[in-house]
């Protein structure tokens, strides 16, 4: 079993997070670079090393081989075991052959890949520092299995040296250019995100504008209409009364002419107090937006929002719609534009209406993203775009006679209703 990271490796974003396709391709290289130096060994030294080293040399190459995959194990400690064991592979071979950098390089890259790309800071260039030190000193002259092995020069020990340390410095510089790319996509990724809800946020805020004013006026009519029927109400109970009382009097003709008098001018101050109410009713107009001006609001808005380019082209469509006809294809418009800036990430949305027969036909095509084509990666975003988003507004369709698709289509994304519309006016 592997053992989990630390804390110390889960703070360095570059450890250990290579995926999988990266490491196969690390190790497949490994061994193929192995694989040639084995290859060379053999061609140049198989009539050089007696029968018996040269079999132990040649072995060597292979176990080093096979501890290649334990190199690129996501595990620190598996890692820093499987180094030590190439490093006493590599000293071995250079003790056997001397100093021979054609096999030697090779041999050593895959350790500073290994300890470079996958171990934190302090643990690679520890590494780096002892393979070093170890084949500089391998490198001297000394004796292998009785025979003398001409150790290498100066330059030849400074040249693998400066090698090595280039090459190492490269890897780490490799390694932190990956870490920043991850770091800047994912803090690009929850921009993203903080964008988007910033757009559902204003995109919310317009539905309750819109529809804001328009709630606190229909408030204000019922106020007064309430006003209205308490005054008329009044008024001609008062009025009644006092005709009745004229009726049944028994006084003479100048008590009926004041009951009557009294009542006119009951029923004349009644009827200033209704035409004021009314006249309060009259001029107040709503500034509410209706049929195409608030579709063409909600998409000029939007486009502000988020620069995404929108052509929408009313045509034949009614100058007065149904108020829930109305509501449904604001909501599906808003819809239809927010899920071609989050899903798809379209640059442009065309809208487009068509009114024939007693029904309107809404249709709504970006150029995001063809999710036909796309990965197994953005299978949720696909969902969310093609079923969770739309499912309440399909309902609220198909409840209304109407019918409702969305999908993929050549080149993008497309959203069409079919709503049923009868006793309306066509408008420009």
């Amino acid at each position: 079993m592997m053992e989990p990271l630390d804390r110390n490796d889960r703070d360095n974003p570059g450890d250990l997070v290579l995926g999988v396709l990266p490491r196969l391709g690390l190790v497949f290289a490994s061994c193929f670079l192995y694989l040639l130096a084995q290859a060379h060994f053999s061609q140049e030294y198989e009539e050089v090393i007696p029968p018996g080293p040269f079999a132990q040399l040649r072995f060597v190459f292979y176990l080093a081989a096979v501890l290649v995959p334990f190199l690129f194990i996501p595990s620190i400690p598996i890692i820093n075991l499987a180094t030590l064991l190439s490093l006493g592979a590599l000293l071995f071979i250079a003790l056997g052959i001397g100093a021979d950098l054609s096999l030697l390089l090779p041999l050593q890259v895959p350790l500073l890949m290994a300890v470079t790309v996958q171990l934190p800071k302090v643990q690679s260039v520890f590494w780096v520092i002892m393979s070093n030190i170890s084949l500089v000193l391998a490198l001297r002259s000394h004796t292998a299995w009785g025979a003398p092995v001409n150790g290498g020069t100066p330059y030849q020990e400074l040249l693998y040296v400066a090698v090595s340390i280039i090459m190492a410095s490269l890897l780490v510089l490799l390694k932190t250019q990956d870490s920043r790319i991850r770091t800047l996509t994912v803090s690009r990724e929850r921009l993203d995100r903080a964008y988007q809800k910033v757009v559902d946020a204003n995109l919310d805020f317009q539905t309750y504008a819109l529809l804001a004013r328009e709630e606190a006026m229909e408030k204000e009519r019922r106020r007064l209409a309430g006003e209205l029927h308490d005054i008329i109400g009044y008024s001609l109970t008062n009025v009644i009364m006092l005709i009745q009382a004229a009726q049944i009097g028994k006084g003479d003709s100048e008590q009926t002419h004041a009951i009557l008098e009294k009542a006119r001018l009951h029923a004349d101050e009644s009827l200033r107090e209704a035409r004021h109410a009314l006249a309060i009713l009259r001029s107040e107009r709503s500034d509410r937006p209706r049929g195409a001006n608030l579709f063409l609001k909600l998409t000029q808005t939007f486009q502000e929002v988020t620069g995404i380019s929108i052509n929408i082209d009313f045509a034949n469509m009614p100058a007065v719609l149904p108020a829930d006809i109305e509501k449904i294809i604001y909501r599906l418009i808003q819809e239809g534009l927010t899920n071609a800036f989050r899903h798809g990430r379209a640059s442009e949305v065309s809208i487009s209406f068509w009114y024939t027969k007693g029904e309107l036909t809404l249709r709504i095509r970006d150029n995001g993203r063809n999710e036909a084509t796309e990965t197994n990666s953005d299978t949720k975003q696909n969902l969310e775009r093609t079923g969770i988003g739309l499912a309440g507004l399909r309902e609220q369709v198909e409840q209304g006679g109407g019918e409702f698709s969305a999908g993929a289509v050549s080149g993008g994304f497309l959203l069409e209703a079919t709503l049923p519309i009868k006793d309306v006016d066509i408008g420009s």
